[in-house]
C-alpha cells in the first residue's frame, strides 16, 4: 500500500491527518512518500502518473485552484483514490466569507515559523541575561549595556517579543567588560542610563523587597554616580548614545530602540 502526500506548501498539515487516521489501522504499514511545494501543474503531472502505476492513495492539500481542479480531474479519467482535504472545508467557509480565499499556500508553516521564531529570541533573550553566555554573544541581534537596574532584563525580554535576540550585560567599575562587546559595530550596542536619584530609589525598593533596609554601596548615591559616570565613559568608547530611562516605561524605551534599528 503507497500513499502519496502531495501540497503545494510543506505538506505537513496532510501528513499529521494521515498520520493520526493511520493509528486507527495498526495492521496497515504503507509506504508514505511526501511531495511537498508542487505549485505548478506541470509540476503535478508526473508525480499523479507514478500514483496512477502505484496504485497509490492520493492525499492532497493544495490552496491553488488550478492544481485542485488538475488533481480531481485526473483522478476521476484514471480511478484514482483522491483525498482532498483542504477544498470541502474551503468551500463551506467560502459560504459564510465575504472575501474570497487568500489561495497562499504555506500560512499555517508561516505562522509557526514566526512562532518558533519568537521562542527562539526568548530562549536566547533568557540565556544571555546579566551576562551570561558571552561566548555566543556574536549570535545577537541586540546586546544592551547598562548599570544594575536600568531596565536591561524587561527591555531584554519585550524586544525578544519582536523577534530579536538580544544580550544583556550589566556594567561594573571594578569588572571590566567583555573585550568582545568591543568588536561588535556600534549600531548594534544600546547603552540604557537613569538619573541617579532615580536609579537609588529603585535600588532601594529592590533591597526592601529581599527584606534589606539598610543602605549600602548598592544604594548610596555617591556610589552609584560614580557606576554611571563609568557607564558612560563605556559608552563613549564604544561611540554609542545611551537612552535615558528615567521617565520611560519598557515599551517607551524598546520603541526608542527599534526605531534606532530602522
Amino acid at each position: 500500500m503507497v500513499i502519496y502526500i502531495i501540497s503545494d506548501a510543506v505538506g505537513a498539515t496532510a501528513k499529521r491527518v494521515v498520520q493520526a487516521t493511520l493509528l486507527q489501522y495498526p495492521a496497515l504499514t504503507p509506504d508514505i512518500r511526501t511531495y511537498p511545494f508542487v505549485n505548478k501543474v506541470a509540476e503535478l503531472k508526473p508525480i499523479l502518473a507514478d500514483a496512477v502505476k502505484e496504485q497509490a492513495i492520493v492525499v492532497v492539500t493544495f490552496v491553488t485552484p488550478a492544481l485542485v481542479d488538475y488533481a480531481t480531474d485526473f483522478a476521476q479519467q484514471h480511478q484514482l483514490q483522491l483525498v482532498d482535504y483542504m477544498s470541502p472545508l474551503m468551500q463551506v467557509l467560502g459560504q459564510h466569507s465575504p472575501q474570497p480565499p487568500l489561495a497562499q499556500p504555506g500560512i499555517l508553516h508561516t505562522i509557526n515559523a514566526d512562532y518558533f521564531k519568537k521562542v527562539a529570541a526568548l530562549d536566547f533573550a533568557v540565556a544571555h541575561d546579566d551576562g551570561q553566555n558571552l561566548q555566543t554573544l556574536t549570535q545577537a541581534d541586540l546586546v544592551i549595556l547598562g548599570v544594575s537596574r536600568t531596565s536591561k532584563t524587561p527591555v531584554s525580554l519585550y524586544l525578544a517579543e519582536q523577534r530579536l535576540k538580544v544580550a544583556n550585560i550589566p556594567l561594573l567599575p571594578n569588572n571590566p567588560l567583555n573585550d568582545a562587546v568591543y568588536h561588535l559595530p556600534h549600531t548594534q550596542i544600546v547603552g540604557l542610563t537613569i538619573s541617579p536619584e532615580r536609579l537609588q530609589k529603585v535600588r532601594q525598593t529592590r533591597m526592601a523587597a529581599l527584606g534589606l533596609t539598610q543602605d549600602n554601596y548598592y544604594t548610596d548615591v555617591a556610589s552609584i554616580k560614580a557606576e554611571l559616570a563609568y557607564a558612560h565613559q563605556v559608552f563613549a568608547q564604544l561611540k554609542v548614545t545611551p537612552i535615558d530611562t528615567t521617565e520611560r516605561s519598557v515599551e517607551e524605551t524598546a520603541a526608542l530602540i527599534l526605531k534606532q534599528l530602522t
